[in-house]
């Protein structure tokens, strides 16, 4: 780890409000007026300016608290000499934008890059590769994990942003002054992120592992989820019996296209715990349906046949039709010495690279290794647990998966 970070080496815990000199964090520096991009013909010529850069900083504004689709309000690029702000309601043309998303040479730097990739690909039918995430690469580099934008600029860069305009409403116009303000800054200091994550990486020989973390969410796939699937990110669905799963899983998918049909995020459509009342209590009749709490009775009129008719489907299924049970370890002392030396195992790794232990096998991925191990004729790793991951803590715990007890 270099020495510039002072007091933020690997496994410190984040983040002092100070420089790493120890002094007060400096106030933003002031910067050239953003350059607005509002025509086809701006973009353009941005663009060929964009592709011949190296690295390029990428940010994205939008609204979705009433949608479920994202709605892009601005676009923000730093090709670490100016500001760009793009405004994808006057621009009709983007495809010189997603030229440069696809640019090989060019790298893209994104902090907490997963709403920004979907946005991106929604928009422009391409993700922004290569990337680099800075939150992906602190984590990495034993900084912190899941950190903001601002405190990551306040811990390498001793810059204090300010807060506001982050519950702003991006599709108004004209902006303000203080909303291009904020998004001007929220590219303003990748670049000097990127340079500072990349050496304390390239330090400790984790650069190809934030690189590949990066690419991980162009994967574009869980943005079309299967709704039969859908049940399953349901709180609460591992409380429930198989019968009651396949009503569930019913309701859940009809929610699941109804939410894309309507553009409406998910809970507008359905609340959860309606859905589990309506799988846990299935109703028979309409009047059934008016008793159901926090059922709103506009609601029940529109919607409320076409529930009670997954449900009569879903209550007639075989049992060998219904989803099965949520998977639970048996209760024996075998099985609880082997969940302990897997996470002994995992434990034992993180100390050594001084990063939680969550960052190298999240809990979700462990118990895949334990129901490998007492289900499969030779344990297995999930994906979660591949790339540089398996060498350095997953084939440690094929091992003790596989050692007797």
């Amino acid at each position: 780890m270099s020495s510039e970070l002072g007091a933020l080496e690997p496994g410190d815990g984040p983040l002092a409000a100070r420089a790493p000199s120890g002094e007060p964090l400096a106030p933003p520096v002031a910067a050239a007026a953003p350059v607005r991009l509002g025509s086809d013909e701006a973009l353009r010529a941005a663009a060929q300016r964009w592709l011949a850069a190296p690295a390029l900083a990428l940010d994205t504004e939008f609204v979705r608290e009433r949608t479920f689709f994202p709605r892009l309000g601005l676009i923000q690029v730093h090709d670490g000499d100016a500001a760009y702000l793009l405004d994808p309601l006057a621009v009709r043309d983007l495809a010189p934008l997603a030229a440069v998303c696809q640019a090989a040479g060019t790298l893209k730097v994104v902090h907490s890059a997963s709403e920004d990739v979907e946005v991106l690909y929604r928009a422009l039918g391409v993700v922004p590769a290569p990337l680099f995430d800075t939150q992906v690469a602190a984590g990495l580099a034993g900084i912190g994990t899941a950190l903001g934008y601002q405190r990551l600029v306040a811990a390498l860069l001793a810059v204090e942003l300010p807060k506001g305009e982050t519950r702003t409403d991006w599709l108004a116009r004209p902006l303000s002054a203080a909303q291009l303000t904020y998004a001007a800054a929220d590219v303003a200091h990748l670049l000097p992120l990127y340079a500072r994550l990349r050496e304390v990486l390239l330090a400790l020989g984790r650069l190809d592992w934030a690189l590949a973390d990066s690419a991980a969410l162009l994967d574009v796939s869980r943005l079309e989820s299967d709704p039969e699937t859908a049940w399953r990110r349901v709180r609460g669905a591992g409380r429930l019996d198989r019968r009651q799963l396949g009503v569930l899983r019913a309701l859940a998918a009809w929610r699941d296209r109804e939410a894309r049909r309507r553009d409406l995020p998910r809970g507008f459509v359905l609340r959860d715990e309606v859905l589990l009342e309506l799988a846990v209590r299935p109703p028979a009749t309409t009047e059934d349906l008016q008793r159901v709490s926090g059922l709103e009775a506009q609601q029940a009129v529109r919607d409320g046949a076409g529930w009670l008719g997954l449900i009569r489907e879903a209550l007639a299924l075989d049992a060998a039709e219904l989803p099965p049970e949520p998977w639970r370890p048996p209760s024996s002392a075998a099985v609880r010495d082997l969940e302990l030396r897997l996470r002994a195992v995992v434990k034992e790794r993180a100390a050594a690279l001084a990063l939680p232990p969550e960052l190298l096998a999240p809990r979700r991925a462990l118990d895949a290794v334990l129901r490998s191990a007492l289900s499969d004729p030779e344990p297995r790793l999930p994906r979660d647990l591949g790339g540089w991951r398996r060498e350095v803590v997953g084939e440690a715990l094929l091992l003790a998966a596989a050692a007797p007890a």
